[in-house]
C-alpha cells in the first residue's frame, strides 16, 4: 500500500470525526488511548493547541501522525505485560 493509498484510507475511517477534536475524541476515533495521545502531545509528536485549558487538535494533524506511524510496531505487546502465577 502506497503512502497516498494509507492517507486516502485514514481519510475515509475520520471522515465523520470533527475537523478539531479533544484528546478524548482522538482515542474514540483512532487506536491511540486518552493517555497516550497526551503524551505525545507533551513530547512534540502530535500537533495540538491549547484552548481554555484543553488541547485541540485538527484532524488533519491526527491524519499526519497516524500515517507518519501506520508501519511502526505496536508499543505495548498484547496482553496486560502481567506475569501469570
Amino acid at each position: 500500500m502506497t503512502k497516498e493509498e494509507k492517507r486516502k484510507a485514514l481519510e475515509r475511517m475520520l471522515k465523520g470525526a470533527p475537523d478539531v477534536m479533544s484528546a478524548r475524541q482522538v482515542s474514540r476515533w483512532s487506536p491511540l488511548g486518552k493517555n497516550h495521545v497526551y503524551e505525545l502531545i507533551h513530547k512534540g509528536e502530535l500537533c495540538a493547541f491549547n484552548y481554555r485549558s484543553s488541547y485541540i487538535i485538527a484532524k488533519v494533524d491526527l491524519i499526519d501522525y497516524l500515517l507518519a506511524h501506520a508501519d511502526d510496531p505496536p508499543v505495548h505487546p498484547t496482553g496486560t505485560g502481567r506475569k501469570k502465577k
